[in-house]
């Protein structure tokens, strides 16, 4: 087992279950420790102490408790999961559990959650731009939060000592992130404070902490913890787990800031098609084959793939002069790419060996493409995204309900190709192909 989760809440308890459960771990939430023994194939055990209100002696005892009893199950690291606007007896449940360990054990905080917009610069928490103490956890009836520094807080409830990492050292990278902990450790913290912006920064973060082999708890709302995880999940683990590919033929600014914030969120293995060698047909055999064969010989090490015609704005195709070049109208050079693109996600589909797991697709004339060439009578619609961007399964054809996420090609902001990535990966996160 990769981790334990003790949380304050069941709701805790469940939300960083479900950040792993994304990346196709086998993970749950247990009411009663006495059953954990049932459960020791498992990737990940949440336990939850319902302890956010009460007085900061009981929540001690309550963690303390619960993580002497987990010491019975072998496990890489425990995670103490905490609120995501920092409510509760986060101080004294960190000492708790810290207690119940091995005394030389340390606790690695990282109380961002930058997807839901709380990130931590300079110890300070912002909610979407907000100081922490600005928002209504201030008037929370049971657990007030009356200031944004993150140290301030845990000093108040923790009798260990603290250390602090600064953006300046995350920003330098995994080595300095590294050796900063070192240092603190050797001077007597007990729970080192990270800054963290981005998801990039909590990867570099959890790699820091791994690379220093020293014995340590995660706090924090889910992020953190899943970085460790995935981490520390073979390659061989995950390859089993059905893939995603995204197919994206649309050509606007929208969608290069899309694929900037999808790309720095998930990292995807991104194949970029030569649009215009498409309007020519040996070439567009050619190029068809080729982005057909990058993917293919990647698919073992990824889980997302995008095919897409743009993705910085350089890469911007003029259309009326390349039509006029080859001897096409717009309309037609415009129908040609939008086949040959939908050709693109057939062939990687149907060659894959049944490793895709759902498909997205973006643009009304992309997605018709694509349905046309898998021979598809449509789209069972089950759920929307956001406006304009749903989620359904495939009718009928070579790929009868497959899980796809549709959008119009300029339909919503820089967070919204990200956002339907997370949806369809959890669609699809308990599905696994043949023969693994």
């Amino acid at each position: 087992m990769k981790t334990i989760i003790v949380a304050d809440d069941l709701t805790g308890a469940n939300v960083s279950n479900s950040l792993l459960a994304k990346n196709g771990l086998k993970v749950g939430t247990l009411d009663n420790f006495d059953d954990a023994s049932d459960y020791s194939q498992f990737d990940a055990l949440g336990f939850h102490t319902d302890s956010r209100g009460v007085n900061k002696e009981d929540a001690y005892k309550a963690v303390y408790n619960i993580t002497k009893k987990s010491i019975t199950i072998k496990t890489r690291f425990f995670n103490k999961r905490i609120d995501s606007t920092l409510r509760g007896n986060i101080g004294a449940e960190i000492d708790g559990m810290l207690d119940s360990l091995p005394v030389d054990t340390v606790a690695m905080m990282v109380p961002a959650f930058p997807s839901s917009g709380k990130i931590v610069i300079g110890n300070y928490m912002l909610v979407n731009g907000t100081p922490l103490e600005n928002t209504d956890v201030r008037n929370d009836p049971t657990s007030p939060v009356l200031t944004s520094r993150v140290a301030a807080i845990i000093r108040q409830q923790s009798n260990k000592s603290i250390g602090v990492i600064s953006m300046e050292t995350i920003l330098e990278g995994v080595k300095a992130i590294e050796s900063n902990i070192r240092g603190l450790v050797s001077n007597g913290a007990k729970i080192v404070i990270f800054d963290s912006c981005t998801d990039e920064d909590i990867t570099n973060i959890a790699k820091a902490v791994l690379a220093t082999n020293l014995p340590f708890i995660s706090v924090d709302p889910g992020p953190f913890t899943n970085s460790l995880v995935r981490e520390l999940t073979p390659v061989s683990t995950s390859k089993s787990k059905q893939k995603t590919l995204f197919v994206i033929g649309t050509v606007s600014g929208v969608i290069v800031d899309q694929m900037a914030d999808f790309n720095a969120t998930f990292a995807p293995y991104i194949v970029k098609i030569n649009s215009k060698a498409l309007l020519y047909k040996d070439k567009a055999k050619k190029e068809i084959e080729r982005v057909t064969k990058e993917v293919l010989e990647n698919l073992e090490d990824n889980q997302m793939f995008v095919v897409a015609t743009m993705i910085e704005r350089k890469d911007k195709l003029d259309l009326s002069a390349a039509a006029k070049e080859a001897g096409l109208s717009v309309y037609q050079a415009s129908e040609e790419i939008c086949k040959d693109v939908a050709e693109i996600g057939y062939q990687i589909i149907h060659q894959a060996n049944k490793q895709i797991g759902g498909v997205y697709t973006s643009g009304g004339d992309i997605t018709k493409a694509f349905l046309n060439r898998n021979n598809a009578g449509g789209i069972e619609i089950k759920d929307e995204i956001i406006p304009l961007a749903v989620y359904g399964r495939i009718i009928g054809g070579l790929l009868g309900n497959m899980p796809i996420v549709t959008k119009g090609g300029l339909i919503g902001d820089k967070k919204t190709l990200s956002k339907c990535a997370d949806y369809l990966s959890t669609k699809i996160s308990n599905s696994f192909y043949e023969g693994e």
